[in-house]
């Protein structure tokens, strides 16, 4: 099939978006799951045209051939990410929670998104169900990558122990809880240059205990930051906090 220009209305906005290894790029054909959506579900044929992402940045527009072959793939531009990478450490939740949480980190332009057990947490799972959840999930935030245009897949990690989760994340470190001398998020972040990278962190309902906010206190780049006046659930505070970034600096 000769080489076909793409119509300028084929943006990677507008078609039917699918992370794959970027193997696949090279090697021009679908993986089996991604064929199976396309021709089964989407009922796209040779000549449609969708949007495949390699999870690193880079972002192709592709011509359907026959069967799962890639008959024309065209390099595209995609700006979606936000400018700092951001982490996200989440106390462990009961599933639907942390579900909630994954699709709105997701949505907000988190990088990773993180889940560890603190004193408060009110799941315990043994390392077969974490393992079952880990799979379950990462599925969840590529499903939600995918629709929210993002041109890098965002990883979740599940960690057995608070204090080893806490000790990897990238610096600075903005826990959201309310302890002696916490500042608001944006007063905060105008205090010092963007940063190429930073996480947040979230307790659970119960809040930190006061070992654990002494034990992350004195950990350095740490800061408590307040999100305002009003109480958020434990699964929606880190979105509100991204939408907070994204206002400063996107």
């Amino acid at each position: 099939m000769g080489r076909r220009r793409v119509s300028q209305a084929l943006t990677p906005r507008a078609l039917p978006r699918f992370f794959v290894p970027p193997a696949v790029i090279e090697a021009r054909v679908l993986p089996d799951d991604v064929a199976h959506q396309v021709q089964r579900v989407l009922r796209l044929g040779a000549g449609d045209w969708v949007c495949l992402l390699d999870g690193v940045g880079g972002v192709y527009l592709a011509q359907l051939g026959d069967d799962s072959q890639i008959a024309n793939l065209q390099p595209a531009e995609l700006d979606t990410e936000l400018p700092a990478s951001i982490t996200v450490l989440q106390s462990l939740l009961r599933p639907e929670k942390a579900e909630t949480a994954i699709r709105l980190c997701v949505q907000g332009g988190a990088a990773a998104i993180h889940f560890a057990p603190s004193e408060r947490s009110l799941v315990r799972w043994e390392p077969s169900k974490q393992a079952k959840y880990a799979v379950r999930w990462q599925k969840i935030a590529q499903e939600e990558a995918e629709l929210a245009c993002r041109t890098r897949l965002p990883i979740v990690r599940l960690t057995a122990e608070w204090r080893t989760a806490f000790q990897s994340l990238p610096r600075p470190v903005f826990v959201l809880d309310e302890w002696e001398g916490a500042l608001a998020l944006k007063q905060r972040c105008r205090r010092m240059p963007m940063p190429t990278a930073l996480s947040l962190v979230v307790g659970p309902e119960g809040g930190f205990s006061p070992p654990e906010r002494a034990w992350m206190a004195a950990h350095p780049e740490t800061h408590a930051v307040s999100l305002g006046p009003r109480i958020l659930r434990t699964e929606t505070a880190a979105f509100y906090a991204l939408a907070l970034l994204a206002t400063l600096w996107e």
